[in-house]
């Protein structure tokens, strides 16, 4: 089989490591930036724990192309250090879509004048990364990180963070 192929991609911000891992692990503001621009995202359930599942689809704003979705099952939670998960694409019936597992690792890096997000996603099979490279994920990935950070360069909508 090989080695899995990863799909890399880090990005420095200015917002402190608790507000970073706010924007992952709240369900709201999951939706503000996550997925590539024009593109929406939807959260029907996260649950940000060890077990835990994170079911979500993202659609272009102007409808020229199918959502995707995807259930990812988190493996590890380390408080404002460490996600990890295993994510699944699925059909519109959110079952799997045949493509494989593929494990995703998020690190969030104070570096004492904001933080650096790392994240990377490994592909067991060259079908998975197939769909990966149809989905233009290194792309997406990017994009949400430009998302991101205009999320949070912005106000916050939460008291604590």
């Amino acid at each position: 089989m090989g080695w899995p192929t990863p799909c890399t991609s880090a990005a420095p911000t200015r917002a402190e490591v608790e507000r970073v891992w706010w924007a992952w692990t709240d369900a709201e503001a999951v939706t503000r930036w996550w997925g590539p621009q024009g593109w929406a995202a939807t959260v029907y359930e996260m649950d940000v724990r060890p077990g835990g599942r994170w079911r979500f689809e993202i659609a272009p704003v102007d409808g020229s192309a199918a959502p995707v979705r995807s259930i990812a099952t988190y493996t590890t939670v380390v408080d404002r250090c460490e996600l990890a998960y295993d994510d699944v694409f699925t059909d519109a019936a959110w079952q799997p879509d045949g493509t494989g597992t593929f494990p995703t690792w998020v690190t969030f890096t104070s570096t004492g004048n904001g933080c650096i997000v790392s994240v990377a996603a490994s592909f067991p099979d060259s079908q998975a990364l197939q769909r990966a490279v149809e989905l233009q994920m290194a792309d997406g990935y990017a994009e949400a990180h430009d998302r991101l950070d205009g999320l949070l360069d912005g106000p916050s909508r939460n008291d604590h963070v």
